[in-house]
Parts: C-alpha cells; sequence; structure tokens
C-alpha cells in the first residue's frame, strides 16, 4: 500500500530536480555601415546639388523649382534611410547555427533588428562553432573557437566556455568585447559591421 503513493509522489513536476544543462551563448551583433556611408555620401552630392539650385533660383531662373522640389524629396527619402540604419530597422532574416542547425529563432524574432543583442548558442560539444546569417537576402558567415570546461554544481551540468574569439569572418569587419581578459561566454560580445 505504501509503494503506491510513493510511486505517485515521484513523478510529480519538480522544477529544481536535475541534472541538466545551462548552454554557453556567445551575444552577436550587426552594425550596417557600409551602407550607412552610401547613404551619408548620396546625400552629400543631393544636399550640393540642392545648394547650386537654390543659387540659380535665387537669381531668377524659376525653371529650377522643379529640380528642387525632386532634389527636396529624395533627400527626405534618403533622410528616412538614414535614420532607418542608424536605428537599427534592418531585419534578421534567418540565423543557421551552430554548425548548420537551425534555424535559430529568437525572443520577438519577428521584430528583432539589426541593433538587438542576439545571445548564438555555443556548440558544447565541439571547441569550435561556425553560423550563417542572413540579411536582406545575402549570406554571411561567422565561426568562433573557444575552450570549455564542465562543472557540475547543484545538480546541473554546467559549461563554461572561456578564450572565446572569432576565427573566420565574411564581414567587412569584427570587433570582439569581453567583461574580463578571459573572453568568457554569456558575458563577450561581438559586434560585426556589414
Amino acid at each position: 500500500m505504501l509503494i503506491v503513493p510513493l510511486g505517485i509522489l515521484s513523478c510529480q513536476d519538480c522544477t529544481d530536480c536535475g541534472p541538466s544543462t545551462a548552454e554557453p551563448y556567445v551575444n552577436f551583433q550587426f552594425f550596417n555601415i557600409d551602407s550607412l556611408v552610401k547613404v551619408e555620401d548620396t546625400l552629400l552630392v543631393l544636399e550640393d546639388s540642392l545648394d547650386a539650385v537654390l543659387v540659380g533660383i535665387d537669381t531668377g531662373n524659376t525653371e529650377l523649382d522643379t529640380i528642387r522640389t525632386g532634389l527636396e524629396n529624395q533627400i527626405d527619402t534618403y533622410e528616412q534611410v538614414k535614420q532607418d540604419i542608424e536605428n537599427g530597422k534592418i531585419k534578421i532574416d534567418e540565423v543557421w547555427g551552430p554548425n548548420g542547425e537551425g534555424p535559430l529563432y529568437f525572443r520577438d524574432s519577428l521584430t528583432n533588428d539589426s541593433l538587438t543583442t542576439f545571445p548564438f548558442p555555443l556548440d558544447m560539444n565541439y571547441d569550435s562553432c561556425s553560423f550563417i546569417i542572413r540579411i536582406n537576402d545575402m549570406d554571411d558567415r561567422v565561426a568562433v573557437s573557444y575552450f570549455r570546461e564542465e562543472d557540475y554544481a547543484n545538480y546541473r551540468i554546467l559549461v563554461r566556455v572561456y578564450e572565446l574569439e572569432v576565427t573566420e569572418s565574411s564581414y567587412d569587419s569584427v570587433k570582439v568585447i569581453c567583461d574580463q581578459n578571459e573572453c568568457n561566454s554569456n558575458e563577450t560580445k561581438v559586434y560585426l559591421y556589414f
């Protein structure tokens, strides 16, 4: 008779029962610098053209009013594009990894923009992994390597990752920001400039 009640009690859900694992990750953030530079260069040309047209209008050439209106509209459009880029409104289409698994989904994935910090999971079975990131139908690749160390505490298997570094990237520029000298997982940020 006592075996049945004990059996029922042992099957209850337990949120702290283990063992369980805590996956290490690295934080990625994306910056669209190339497009921003191109937009700013185009704005300079348009603004110079508008200045020349305004000088012509000041001298009495009223035929330049149509050109002035077209330039002002183009400047407004490029200013909006510049603001969208600066605000990170370039949506990340898809992320594959580590090592081709995926696609990965992030919290609020429909509204994430490029300036959001994305926690990419690291492969706990290997000392390196790679990711494929699709933005505006363009695929880029980034690979990281690291050292792993397993620890067991409070019925949890913890995998600590340290000395994380970017070993390969198709991005224009990469900057790794570490909170400590060891570049530990979950604390390290990688800025990717495209």
